[in-house]
């Protein structure tokens, strides 16, 4: 299994670098407080867009590419993780790991989308943004409140990605 620092070397010239950071830590944040993998689940967040850049005009292909890249170096319930984030892909999530990295990914685009906002998150400003964009863009709701098919209830998931984001430097 690769290390986290040749996961950070695979990403580290991608567009997604500092997205894959922040969901990295999410996805460590969550593997804890469900007794998961920490290691897998953070190099899940860290690599399940690394092929983004080649495939950003058919996303048909996302994921699914990073498979193949990263086929041997990972658990295969790591890969297909990362085949079943983005439903454009056609692989349906099935697992905890499938539906945290959806959740947490989404999440993490929100808050990019915040831009200096977000340095002022608590769960409850993150809820309202969660509404508010949802409004328009149903899809974050929807996949961020997979959360719950993993046992989390939608303020703990936000409370466990925001102490993520905070603790470590993402």
């Amino acid at each position: 299994m690769l290390s986290r620092d040749e996961a950070l070397r695979l990403v580290k010239n991608t567009s997604k670098y500092t997205h894959a950071l922040m969901v990295s830590c999410m996805m460590r944040e969550l593997a804890r407080a469900l007794n998961e993998n920490e290691r897998e689940w953070m190099l899940v967040g860290l690599l399940h867009d690394l092929d983004y850049d080649e495939v950003k005009d058919d996303m048909r292909m996302h994921g699914i590419v990073a498979a193949e890249m990263l086929k041997g170096k990972l658990p295969k319930k790591c890969i297909y993780a990362i085949k079943a984030h983005d439903y454009r892909s056609g692989v349906k999530p099935k697992s905890k790991l499938d539906k945290a990295l959806i959740a947490a990914d989404s999440l993490a685009s929100l808050i990019e989308k915040m831009g200096k906002e977000a340095r002022e998150l608590n769960v409850e400003k993150l809820r309202a943004e969660l509404e508010n964009i949802s409004a328009n863009s149903p899809w974050y709701k929807n996949n961020v409140l997979r959360c719950e098919e993993i046992g989390l209830r939608l303020d703990e998931f936000l409370r466990l990605c925001l102490t993520a984001i905070k603790k470590e430097k993402c």
